[in-house]
């Protein structure tokens, strides 16, 4: 029997770590952010955040949430054009990368309007 508590909110979430050297963050940030920018203005990006870790210089972590399954980010979204840029700039500086794709729990989410201080909060604001 399946478990209630499990059922899985409509979509997928990917949630990654990326090392660099800290002499690269500069360089990293710049192609990250160009990529990030489009990527956000997908109607399919529902949430992307990104961390820089406070103990690691160059550590980097992100969630990313879609409304869609992770066949279709795979069959389409990541096809998209921008992201070669990014990867032909950033691969070279990775030191580690780690990617994993959960399901996000319906009924455990919760944003209180602080968090979002400083945020970007509409697609059309993006720039």
């Amino acid at each position: 029997m399946a478990n209630p508590l499990l059922a899985p909110h409509r979509g997928v979430t990917h949630v990654g770590t990326i090392k660099i050297d800290p002499a690269n963050i500069d360089e990293f940030l710049q192609a990250f952010r160009a990529c990030w920018l489009e990527v956000c203005k997908e109607p399919e990006c529902i949430y992307f955040d990104v961390f820089h870790s406070k103990t690691e210089s160059g550590k980097f972590h992100f969630v990313e949430v879609w409304n869609k399954d992770n066949d279709w980010f795979m069959d389409v979204q990541i096809k998209k054009d921008y992201y070669k840029p990014y990867w032909d700039i950033t691969r070279p500086l990775w030191v580690a990368r780690d990617l994993h794709e959960y399901d996000r729990l319906s009924g455990f989410n919760l944003v209180d309007d602080r968090y979002l201080e400083g945020s970007v909060r509409a697609k059309d604001e993006l720039h």
